[in-house]
């Protein structure tokens, strides 16, 4: 028997398994959830209504999340342009999950400063539209989009603070959540740039604060597929996939660790 053939196979079948151990037929989706401060509820429509429009504070909370990447449905808003606070909590193959909202202290230091998802935010939402800024101009619309007012009265940070769920999934070792938003976003963008020419059809999200597990983070994207959802002034009509991992991936490390073993023996075989 060749040994070192025959330990190349076993390492192959143990990362085998640890793939299989970490994959699924099918996306499982977010359950033994919860809601607190949620202050918009949107179902998917009768099947027999073509024009998919939503119906506002209508249906149950289970019918607002039952969609997917393929057909994201209704949502949940949570919270209110930053004021009312609103959130998610459940979990995800047994992984607690909780989404939250944002309010002024995600994006403002107590001393009033600019936060990194700040800074973050605003410059990848320069560079989705092709706006090359210099330290300066960044720092001019960081302060606009923090501190002024927009003809609504709302700053501009208060657009993308109340985020829209439509799904929260787990496919594989992957966290898939929906924002519902705007297919086309650009009236959003030309609040955040002000004075500059931002392209038809451009895209952004709003952000969500999401924590797995003992893993946090801020989620946005700038790429939208169409909801098939319609309303009258374009709300949800583009789905926003954005996608956390949960850390650590102890079974897919555990059969990296061990193909590693097994293939640094064969090489003293």
């Amino acid at each position: 028997m060749n040994v070192s053939h025959g330990k190349t196979k076993v390492a192959l079948a143990v990362l085998g398994m640890a793939a299989s151990a970490v994959s699924w037929a099918a996306p499982v989706p977010i359950s033994g959830y919860s809601t607190g401060g949620v202050t918009a509820l949107f179902n998917t429509p009768d099947p027999s209504i073509t024009t998919g429009l939503l119906t506002k504070n209508t249906g149950t909370l289970a019918q607002a999340l039952a969609g997917n990447a393929a057909a994201p449905g209704g949502n949940v808003e949570l919270g209110k342009f930053g004021v009312s606070q609103g959130q998610l909590t459940g979990t995800v193959n047994g992984k607690p999950i909780t989404l939250s909202s944002l309010d002024e202290r995600d994006w403002k230091n107590p001393d009033g400063s600019a936060t990194e998802l700040t800074f973050r935010y605003v410059g990848d939402a320069a560079a989705s539209v092709g706006a090359s800024l210099t330290q300066l101009q960044l720092n001019a619309i960081v302060n606009s989009f923090l501190n002024v007012p927009t003809g609504s009265g709302l700053k501009p940070w208060q657009f993308v603070s109340d985020p829209n769920i439509s799904y929260v999934e787990i496919d594989g070792h992957t966290v898939d959540i929906g924002l519902a938003g705007f297919l086309d976003a650009t009236a959003i963008l030309q609040i955040l740039f002000p004075g500059v020419t931002v392209p038809a059809g451009s895209k952004v999200s709003e952000v969500v604060e999401v924590t797995l597990g003992s893993k946090h983070e801020y989620l946005y994207g700038f790429r939208a597929d169409p909801s098939l959802v319609f309303t009258a002034d374009g709300s949800y009509t583009g789905n926003y996939n954005v996608q956390i991992i949960p850390e650590p991936a102890s079974l897919a490390l555990l059969g990296i660790g061990l193909v590693g073993l097994f293939l640094g023996r064969r090489r003293r075989v």
